[in-house]
């Protein structure tokens, strides 16, 4: 009866550690997802950052 109840508690610790695991695996997923959309943004915002100075560059030789 003993081990009964000490291989329960055991199934129900390893069943914890696992779900525990699972869920830091889909945290760790999550945001690493947040942080690859927030460079794509990033990458995006510089890109046009750095074709309107190339424009207003531009227009300002062209003006001179």
């Amino acid at each position: 009866m003993q081990n009964n109840t000490l291989v329960e508690n055991i199934e129900v610790d390893l069943v914890d550690m696992f779900m525990d695991v699972n869920k830091q695996e889909s945290n760790n997923k999550a945001k690493n997802k947040i942080k690859k959309r927030l460079e794509a943004r990033r990458g995006i915002e510089q890109h046009f950052e750095n074709k309107r100075l190339r424009n207003a560059i531009k227009e300002f030789w062209e003006d001179i």
